[in-house]
């Protein structure tokens, strides 16, 4: 058995979900988000602290108490203000305590780190996320790289009915989520008026459900199983 080490790329076509079966209007070789109150997850509590680390491999279970160390880097390839915040945000928002963290992931900035979190031009992301279809506006993960759309990044989607702030927080968890393992739910909403999963392609698929950047208590649930490997990083 292979040892993987894990680290991490996070928020949209995808490569397991957004990367296999991302936010693609349509299906490919088998991602997200203007202003209105922004519904989050329900707080909940912390699953007990542990000081065991673990490294991901590619095949197996692991117990539930264990943590799992996701080491990531980012690249900003654009030079605009609008996207000034971007390494930032992506930092912020896997650090908090409503995201993955919540299923016993660690996530830590790495500049040495296998996985990539990278913003780039529609035309850039395009060719990051073949074999997958993103059409110049869509992002995905795709292997060892989460590749986020400049123009989503600065404007959100029409669809999308919360702030900019909340659904840059989303897309990041959505494609990390992506990463872990995690897929797109069925059906994408499962309780009209509600807030959505976050693996849920909120950009176009909110579907009676209320915009939400935040995993559901059962998506954190199903991920804290640790039972599914990380997307498999780059070969050496």
């Amino acid at each position: 058995m292979r040892k993987v080490v894990a680290a991490a790329a996070a928020v949209a076509v995808v490569a397991t979900g957004c990367g296999r079966d991302a936010e693609q209007p349509t299906p490919v070789p088998t991602t997200v988000a203007t202003s209105t109150t922004v519904a989050t997850a329900p707080s909940v509590a912390l699953p007990p602290a542990t000081s065991t680390t673990a490294t991901m491999t590619t095949a197996g279970r692991r117990p539930p108490t264990e943590t799992v160390t996701v080491r990531y880097r980012v690249e900003r390839r654009t030079t605009d203000d609008a996207t000034a915040d971007f390494i930032g945000v992506v930092d912020a928002t896997l650090a908090d305590a409503r995201g993955w963290s919540r299923a016993r992931f660690r996530f830590v900035r790495d500049d040495n780190a296998p996985y990539l979190i990278v913003l780039a031009e529609g035309d850039e992301v395009d060719r990051l996320c073949l074999p997958y279809d993103t059409y110049g506006k869509y992002s995905c993960q795709n292997g060892p790289v989460v590749a986020l759309n400049a123009d989503r990044w600065r404007s959100a989607d029409p669809k999308w009915t919360g702030d900019l702030p909340t659904y840059r927080q989303m897309l990041v968890n959505h494609e990390v989520g992506h990463l872990l393992g995690q897929k797109h739910p069925r059906p994408q909403c499962p309780r009209t008026g509600q807030p959505a999963p976050v693996m849920n392609q909120q950009s176009t698929e909110l579907n009676g459900c209320l915009p939400n950047p935040w995993p559901l208590e059962a998506e954190i649930d199903l991920a804290a199983r640790h039972d599914r490997p990380l997307a498999p990083p780059p070969e050496r």
